[in-house]
């Protein structure tokens, strides 16, 4: 249960407003429906710089640490992506930088809001080392994506989402990763669609994805269920939709 925003080639001087409206989701972002509100259980950030992903993540609230996000970014300047997350537990860590997302192997990185509850029964299929023994769900989500049989990350966690639905009980699989060439997105909800909600958008070349809108200029666009995208880094983003990818669903 959290929040989540992607932007594709990120330049901090056109970005920072965005940024700084995202990060004060982790006081009044939407929450589900008899939750307490905020998303303060901790955050992620990751970027890259001269093709190397680069993660920054906290078991501390962002509203704590929201200078350090920004002078971080300030710094970084641009980057072909970046990703930020607010966390908001589902199990009984919370604030914990071990369980704040991304998870990430080598240059791919991954990030989710939802839960899958009975996440335990992946771990038999994982192969990729380095699962932690206390990991929760998004942790063994991605190391089961990275096990897949496929070169194709994409592909490979298609095939994940697939056995989840069939197999798994889940909140919701909303999900944005990228493995330094293309950033994916993906919407599904078991429940609560208002509150499991994935915008997509462009502005000045960028492409955003985001749990809430952030800009009221620019226009947004709700992702459908099921839909998942995948958006060339290497290209100028020319609209939200960048290279849409079948779901397979």
């Amino acid at each position: 249960m959290c929040r989540v925003l992607g932007i594709t080639n990120f330049a901090y001087s056109r970005h920072q407003r965005i940024v700084e409206r995202f990060c004060e989701l982790a006081r009044c972002g939407m929450v589900m429906t008899g939750d307490p509100p905020g998303h303060e259980d901790g955050w992620g950030l990751a970027f890259y710089q001269e093709g190397q992903l680069i993660v920054h993540k906290s078991g501390i609230s962002l509203l704590e640490e929201a200078e350090k996000v920004l002078r971080i970014l300030s710094t970084a300047k641009t980057s072909p992506l970046m990703i930020l997350h607010l966390r908001k537990s589902a199990w009984g860590d919370r604030s914990s930088t071990r369980h704040a997302h991304p998870f990430h192997h080598h240059n791919t990185v991954f990030f989710h809001n939802g839960v899958v509850y009975d996440y335990q029964k992946l771990i038999p299929a994982i192969t990729l080392p380095g699962l932690g023994s206390d990991a929760l769900d998004t942790e063994v989500f991605f190391y089961h994506v990275m096990s897949g049989e496929s070169q194709d990350v994409g592909r490979s966690f298609l095939d994940t989402v697939s056995l989840i639905k069939r197999n798994h009980k889940f909140s919701a699989l909303n999900c944005l990763f990228s493995d330094g060439v293309k950033l994916f997105a993906y919407r599904d909800f078991a429940k609560e669609p208002d509150y499991y909600s994935l915008y997509k958008a462009s502005s000045e070349n960028s492409c955003l994805i985001s749990s809430e809108i952030l800009d009221e200029n620019i226009r947004w666009e709700m992702m459908a269920k099921e839909e998942f995208l995948a958006i060339d880094l290497g290209e100028i983003a020319g609209s939200a939709t960048g290279k849409p990818a079948e779901s397979g669903f």
